[in-house]
């Protein structure tokens, strides 16, 4: 049996180099960019947020602020947190409110998002008003799409910053693949979920669409196509 050659086994390495850095390098032709999350579990979940952006961004310096179950409110009582913002270290700052609470308690999400942002724009940065999506066990308080659409967009409106409808393209996908998992019964995102949310802010922030990153988060081509196409359709709505 015959040995391969040198020169074949250097172009095998390069092919299998090459493989693997098409599914992981992302989009490296992006400006860089300092991105802060602030927000609870929903944002946490499945390695965090800012480390999906970075994959399909890796010019991305992104951390995350995060707590299980905190609301805006409590951030703005956090020492953490306000430092975090006030260190004028972030170009864009993502605030995520508690997953109910933009619903229950509408008038305590506009307050705390208002003086949130006021200190994010003294900081130089740019708000972000992240829409969660709607939790199968909260439909009976009346925290469903549609309501947290009006929510956020009144949000948006009225502080005048973009808002990521991230609930929005969950609730685009389910449309199509019902079957999908996007979160678990309590409302948590599993992969898919916060790898589809995490391409609606890669194009809210960089302007560009996720369709053909290369980033995959192991999940498989099917899904990455699908949920790539569903975050660019809900953003050209």
């Amino acid at each position: 049996m015959k040995r391969p050659r040198l020169w074949q086994i250097l172009i095998i390495l390069f092919l299998v180099g090459f493989t693997n850095s098409c599914s992981l390098s992302g989009n490296s032709n992006l400006p860089a960019k300092r991105v802060l999350f602030i927000g609870n579990s929903f944002t946490a979940y499945n390695g965090g947020l800012d480390k999906l952006l970075t994959g399909l961004a890796p010019n991305t310096f992104a951390s995350g602020i995060t707590s299980g179950g905190y609301t805006l409110q409590q951030h703005w009582e956090s020492a953490d947190t306000l430092a975090q913002i006030q260190s004028g270290d972030w170009d864009i700052v993502i605030l995520q409110e508690q997953s109910q609470n933009s619903i229950i308690n509408y008038y305590n999400f506009f307050e705390y998002a208002k003086k949130l942002n006021a200190e994010i724009e003294k900081s130089g940065a740019e708000t972000i008003i992240f829409m969660t999506w709607e939790r199968p066990d909260s439909i009976q308080y009346n925290v469903t799409t549609q309501a947290l659409y009006k929510a956020y967009t009144a949000l948006g409106q009225q502080l005048n910053v973009k808002v990521a409808p991230v609930g929005l393209a969950f609730a685009n996908a389910l449309k199509e693949r019902p079957d999908l998992k996007l979160y678990v019964e309590d409302g948590h995102p599993t992969l898919a979920g916060s790898y589809l949310a995490s391409c609606v802010f890669y194009e809210i922030i960089y302007g560009e669409s996720p369709v053909g990153n290369s980033f995959d988060a192991e999940l498989s081509s099917e899904d990455i196509f699908f949920l790539q196409n569903i975050a660019a359709k809900t953003l050209g709505q």
